[in-house]
């Protein structure tokens, strides 16, 4: 099935390994322009040859998204170099262990709500007319303390919310809880929602 997708931009946070990777790489595969943020300069120069392999223009974008203001920047930077955003996945995340100390699930809420509240909030103004967003939430793991369930619930209320914002616009927010740790088809599943395939769906969250 054609996505659609050739020529679009698309801003991918927490994209050097993993499920943000291989997000970035189906989102290349189908003919988009990625941008991809995160913190470990080396794993983005991985990533940005693995995703550059599958046949799509890449920017790499080292940051630390838990940091405020380097979201925004990192949306700023897309816009300046690729001159359009027309969509955005929010990835990057943490999840601390079930006991760890105060601070440790207080850098997580920061990273896995702030960054994504930030990138949006920067996104809002510039995306395209009909552009997407789509949120990931972690996969739950056994022993996970209150923290991480809180985040994922933020999420969920972040996705209504600014889908509801960003109605007026045709921008659609939605987000993604995995199920399964079949990152390929996970990958899938998020090139598809972001989408024109995916129809007017949002403010909804989809369990894969």
């Amino acid at each position: 099935m054609d996505l659609e997708l050739a020529g679009k931009v698309i801003a991918v946070t927490g994209a050097s390994r993993g499920l943000g990777l291989k997000v970035a790489e189906r989102l290349a595969a189908e003919g988009a322009a990625v941008a991809v943020a995160a913190r470990s300069a080396g794993e983005l120069a991985a990533a940005h040859a693995a995703i550059e392999a599958h046949g799509g223009r890449c920017l790499a974008y080292a940051c630390d998204l838990a940091v405020a203001g380097e979201a925004a920047a990192f949306i700023a930077s897309v816009v300046e170099i690729f001159g359009r955003l027309d969509g955005l996945v929010c990835n990057a995340g943490m999840a601390p262990g079930a006991g760890e100390e105060r601070a440790a699930w207080q850098a997580a809420l920061a990273l896995n709500v702030g960054h994504t509240a930030e990138a949006i909030e920067a996104a809002a103004p510039v995306i395209a007319a009909a552009g997407s967003v789509l949120l990931l939430a972690g996969r739950r793991e056994a022993g996970e303390d209150w923290p991480a369930y809180a985040a994922r619930a933020a999420l969920g209320e972040m996705a209504r919310r600014f889908s509801e914002e960003l109605s007026t616009r045709s921008v659609r927010v939605n987000l993604l809880a995995p199920a399964t740790e079949d990152a390929g088809a996970l990958a899938d599943a998020a090139a598809f929602l972001l989408s024109v395939r995916a129809g007017r769906i949002s403010g909804a969250t989809f369990v894969a």
